[in-house]
């Protein structure tokens, strides 16, 4: 009888320590603490931020991709709100520098890829390029 109590209190405890682990990114409001308020929310677009056409990108590179709510602009410019998930300061800079640049095309304003106006936005850029 013992014994058996034993390993009831051993699946017991497994079974509350396997909870806790997986509650613990939650917050009270039941929202994931890193999701900045982007959870669920489909990005309306990818920018390429730092490829210029005809600069051809080496087999293997690695290229990443950052979430941003981000406001774009008649003219083509695109100022970041926020970012989804927490950046590295290097990363952070690097992408504003980038989209100060940066200009959407008119063809993606007219063929509706992209609309202006407060949005989420997907911008990709190749880290080995970082300086």
């Amino acid at each position: 009888m013992k014994k058996r109590l034993n390993y009831l209190l051993l699946v017991l405890c497994l079974l509350v320590a396997s909870a806790c682990k997986n509650g613990v990114s939650t917050t009270v409001s039941g929202k994931d603490e890193g999701a900045g308020g982007c959870e669920g929310e489909k990005a309306k677009a990818i920018l390429w931020v730092d490829y210029k056409k005809g600069r051809s990108i080496p087999a293997g590179v690695a290229i990443r991709t950052v979430k941003v709510r981000a406001n774009v602009f008649a003219d083509g410019s695109v100022k970041v709100l926020s970012f989804c998930k927490k950046q590295s300061f290097r990363v952070e800079d690097y992408l504003l520098k980038r989209l100060k640049a940066y200009r959407i095309r008119d063809w993606a304003f007219e063929g509706n890829y992209i609309q202006t106006g407060e949005q989420y936005l997907q911008l990709r850029y190749i880290p080995a390029w970082i300086k």
